[in-house]
């Protein structure tokens, strides 16, 4: 479920020569998720409505091949999850990821959910909360497989009960004694970082391992540093308790990175190519380019001066970047009139590309007439169907390609690596 429809209510009130001729036989292309010759072997995953949908990179604005990994509870009892947010695949090569996930909630408190590749779910992240009906949103990992999340906590503008919390592995594992879940316990291979952020949002690390989180209920981004704790308890520098009585970290190295600035309703962030971060604010409607130093660099998404709702290119809430550069975000469609404001009837998940010279074109939208889509992230993978052929050293849009036979030079040759 996404986490805006209430904030707003206070926002009014505060990516030697040598030619040889190589004659190839087709074959065809084998397991139905081994990519083409010219795929690019990536899908968006996106959350909304409480389900888990995945889009194929190479046929948007093209058809769009797409299905449903994780439907919802509602509409499958014996497998769907309810779930949403931010999806982080977890760094060991195994095609497993996070998310959030209530399903049952409040009975069965809410937490992240950790799924295989296939969406079935291994294990469940369950903390403690400030708020009912809890609203577990954001991921990330560091360099040391470390899982950061972000609870969101109250949507009221002036708000600080959101939380960031600090995750020690085995992350597939589910709270309480063995073989009793689904249960009402809490994990316990946690730590709270914080659990006073108002709206905690999307969480990013930058290469100098520092924690990043969008806070629009401070209207600000905040910045935690290393060190972190080492573990959930004293030992590990988590020896402290928080009002519920879990462990809380230390100390911690805390500052407003971005500090407010009008109606800066922070959301989505994601680190950029160059080491910089893209930053989006989901009432506004924009999205810019920062240094990690909080100078702007320029704007990438600028609808022009707020003037109310709807706004023709979106309302980003969280945001992913692909390989080639391209920026994706999760586009809320807020509607209304302040304070009244909250997601419309068409969601959709967009994507912003880049010129020969880097500049950002308009968004184009990849799916739409979606409900509350508040996650988006692009991970390996291919649904397009086994009609292709692998060709080697052909290009992805197969300039040069030929049934029979390709030439191989020392410009090419390096694609017999993707075939």
């Amino acid at each position: 479920m996404a986490y805006f429809h209430t904030f707003a209510r206070g926002l009014v009130a505060l990516l030697p020569t040598t030619a040889l001729a190589l004659v190839l036989d087709l074959l065809p292309a084998g397991p139905a998720q081994a990519a083409g010759a010219n795929d690019s072997g990536l899908l968006v995953y996106s959350t909304e409505g409480n389900r888990l949908r995945r889009y194929d990179v190479d046929t948007i604005g093209a058809g769009l091949v797409e299905d449903i990994l994780i439907e919802r509870a509602s509409q499958d009892a014996d497998n769907g999850r309810d779930s949403n947010g931010v999806i982080c695949p977890i760094p060991d090569g195994s095609g497993r990821f996070v998310l959030g996930e209530d399903t049952g909630q409040t009975a069965i408190p809410a937490g992240w959910g950790v799924f295989s590749a296939a969406g079935v779910q291994e294990g469940k992240l369950t903390a403690t909360y400030q708020t009912s009906g809890a609203e577990p949103f954001g991921c990330v990992f560091d360099e040391q497989a470390r899982l950061f999340t972000t609870d969101v906590g109250s949507q009221a503008i002036g708000s600080s009960n959101g939380q960031l919390i600090l995750w020690f592995a085995p992350y597939d594992v589910f709270p309480g004694a063995p073989g009793t879940y689904p249960n009402d316990s809490v994990s316990d291979n946690f730590c709270k970082i914080a659990a006073d952020i108002g709206t905690a949002g999307q969480p990013v690390i930058d290469d100098q391992g520092r924690v990043y989180v969008s806070s629009s209920g401070s209207l600000s981004v905040l910045r935690f540093s290393p060190p972190f704790p080492t573990g959930p308890d004293a030992a590990g520098g988590c020896g402290a308790t928080d009002a519920q009585g879990s462990p809380l970290a230390d100390s911690v190295q805390r500052e407003v990175f971005l500090a407010p600035d009008g109606l800066s309703t922070y959301s989505g962030i994601a680190l950029a190519p160059n080491g910089n971060l893209y930053i989006a604010t989901n009432l506004t409607g924009t999205i810019a380019e920062y240094t990690t130093d909080g100078q702007l660099v320029r704007k990438i998404l600028d609808p022009g001066d707020f003037n109310g709702l709807p706004i023709a290119t979106g309302n980003p809430q969280s945001l992913a970047v692909a390989p080639n550069g391209s920026i994706y975000y999760a586009d809320l469609d807020l509607q209304g009139t302040l304070p009244d404001v909250g997601p419309g009837p068409n969601g959709k998940v967009r994507r912003i590309t880049f010129d020969e010279n880097g500049q950002p074109q308009p968004p184009q939208i990849v799916r739409e007439n979606l409900a509350f889509p508040d996650g988006v992230a692009i991970l390996p993978g291919n649904l397009e169907p086994r009609n292709e052929w692998p060709t080697y050293a052909g290009t992805y849009d197969r300039t040069f390609y030929n049934g029979h036979e390709q030439i191989i030079t020392n410009d090419n040759v390096h694609l017999l690596e993707r075939a």
